[in-house]
């Protein structure tokens, strides 16, 4: 289908209806879409349901078998299939040198004034440390996109909750009829606990647990669709950001938007559709987007190869047992010329796969195989070849040692990079062999205007292993950007009480609510109106602590350092003159 389309929307357009429909079942018929001029009339001509994020980005709703229309649009630009997000699992606050800020002139910052934008799994808003001391919600709103009834003004789905309609869920009198009220929940829990971390008010344990911006307000995004509510794609986090945005503007206030949850598809350089969003929103209103650089720095689902010219590289993939679907994706150097082939474990293969071959399926041992390749891309020129596996009439994968001979048929630069899936849904027993830890990161932690956050142990001052490394592909940047604590991170539990969790997700929210902290200096006390966006990271980067032995900075798992809050308050009040 050439540069207009990703590879993994060329598989599916050319799987057979049994495969797709089973790749597909808890998906709905969403394709988002970057284009220029009149979506509307497009919308309208082809029947379909449009809902624009902003003036270059879209997404349509509309059957598959109508997708290839759009393409015959010169209006389309460019074209993919929403992609899946996984969610990446208060000695902390004095690691990250908080607490002197929240407690010590001249600072005794607290959130005031300033919004949490927590897109995530939801939040059980009746957590007493979501909660003013009178009783009230700290919360904004909740847009929760899981539950139809009455969406946003603008928005086509899910059900929006008012502050009021919270208070007035507050003041049932039991679970019940608070529920029947406001029936938005965090049943994963995730969501609960980064909102804590951001800005709990430690009102459950009497101020011993508290959040990095206690007195900040939130609004709140459940992701998700009314189909399957745990399923999280682009372009319920596209909207969900503009959703946060748009209440901020409304509200007058600044805020500081939080991402702990990422993926494994992409250029991994910051280009992919989802960061060209982010980073045109990054610099909209008076906000920051922190990302979480995923939780894939031992999973092995990536390696770094090259290739010579006339020469062949193979690439070795363990599959594990009962593993009934399984893609990944090359990126490569759009100069450089490159040919595939894949072997089952029982030796049968594809035939020599290269640029020009259309997508078709290959049934190779007990599996089926689907490669297509996609590209120049619109968005960042390079080229992408992809691979989707699964089992013959319902069936596993052939599991084992599977293959993939690469041919440098015309070779330039020679570098390529290999993602599998997210170690969510790969396993532990599907696997690279010759795997490669560093550029880890994943999508949309490479944006070039976001924050990204990695994790480290802030009680053995050591790295966390999970964390995602950098650099990113080229053009290279230096990302993460720094980390913070995301070992062990005591916050609110969604059932009430606090709960341990590790993972970037944890780091995340205390750079989140260091941010609310740094605005409510800046902004809301006028000490400096302009501390958001590029401004505020920067300072952030500056004051990092560096004081790890051996480790020369930036370093592609370390960023610029870590998190130490008073040391960029420091520099942004020397720097203001206050």
């Amino acid at each position: 289908m050439g540069p207009k389309t990703d590879a993994e929307l060329n598989i599916i357009l050319n799987m057979t209806q049994e495969e797709r429909d089973e790749l597909l079942a808890d998906r709905d018929q969403r394709l988002i879409v970057k284009y220029h001029g009149d979506i509307e009339r497009i919308a309208q001509a082809e029947g379909a349901l449009v809902e624009r994020i902003n003036n270059q980005i879209a997404v349509f709703v509309i059957p598959l078998e109508r997708a290839r229309n759009l393409l015959q649009y010169p209006e389309i630009e460019y074209m993919e299939a929403p992609k899946d997000f996984f969610y990446n699992l208060t000695q902390s606050l004095v690691a990250s040198c908080i607490n002197t800020v929240q407690n010590n002139l001249p600072y005794q910052l607290k959130g005031t004034g300033v919004l949490l934008g927590i897109i995530d799994s939801g939040i059980n808003y009746a957590h007493p440390d979501f909660r003013n001391p009178d009783g009230t919600t700290r919360i904004v709103s909740i847009w929760d996109q899981t539950i139809m009834g009455n969406p946003p003004v603008g928005y086509l789905e899910g059900t929006e909750y008012s502050r009021e309609q919270i208070n007035e869920a507050l003041r049932a009198p039991n679970q019940f009829e608070r529920l029947r009220i406001v029936p938005s929940q965090d049943t994963l829990g995730h969501g609960t606990h980064v909102a804590g971390i951001a800005g709990g008010n430690g009102r459950s344990s009497a101020g011993r647990i508290v959040g990095v911006a206690p007195e900040a307000e939130f609004v709140i995004v459940k992701l998700g669709n009314p189909a399957v509510s745990n399923l999280v794609r682009t372009a319920d986090i596209m909207l969900a950001v503009r959703y946060v945005i748009e209440k901020a503007r409304a509200e007058n206030k600044p805020i500081a938007i939080n991402l702990s949850l990422g993926m494994n598809e992409g250029p991994h350089n910051g280009t992919a559709l989802i960061e060209f969003y982010l980073n045109s929103a990054a610099q909209e209103w008076k906000n920051n987007i922190m990302v979480g650089a995923g939780n894939e720095g031992i999973s092995r689902n990536h390696v770094e190869e090259s290739v010579e010219q006339d020469g062949v590289t193979t690439v070795e993939l363990q599959i594990g047992p009962n593993k009934r679907t399984y893609s990944f994706f090359v990126w490569q150097n759009s100069v450089d010329q490159l040919s595939f082939q894949l072997i089952a474990p029982n030796g049968q293969s594809t035939p020599r796969i290269s640029y020009t071959t259309p997508v078709r399926r290959y049934v190779i041992g007990g599996s089926v195989v689907y490669p297509a390749f996609a590209g120049p891309s619109p968005l960042n020129g390079n080229i992408e070849f992809g691979v989707f596996m699964t089992g013959l009439q319902g069936g596993p994968i052939d599991s084992g040692l599977w293959r993939m001979r690469i041919f440098g048929d015309n070779v330039v630069d020679g570098t390529f990079n290999i993602w599998g899936e997210n170690i969510a849904t790969a396993g532990n027993e599907t696997y690279f062999l010759d795997n490669t830890p560093d550029l880890t990161l994943t999508t949309p932690s490479t944006s070039s205007f976001v924050i990204s956050v990695g994790a480290y142990n802030s009680v053995t001052n050591q790295i966390a292993p999970f964390s995602g490394r950098g650099y990113t592909r080229p053009p290279v940047q230096i990302k993460p950007d720094l980390v913070a604590p995301g070992v062990d991170i005591m916050a609110a539990n969604y059932a009430g009480g606090y709960q341990t969790l590790s993972g970037t997700s944890m780091a995340t929210p205390h750079v989140t609510g260091s941010v609310a902290l740094m605005m409510q200096w800046g902004i809301v006390q006028n000490n400096n109106p302009f501390l958001y966006g590029e401004s505020i990271r920067t300072y952030l980067l500056r004051g990092a602590n560096r004081n790890v032995p051996g480790v020369i900075f930036p370093a592609p798992s370390w960023g610029y350092g870590k998190l130490c809050l008073k040391n960029s308050l420091d520099m942004a009040r020397r720097a203001s003159f206050v």
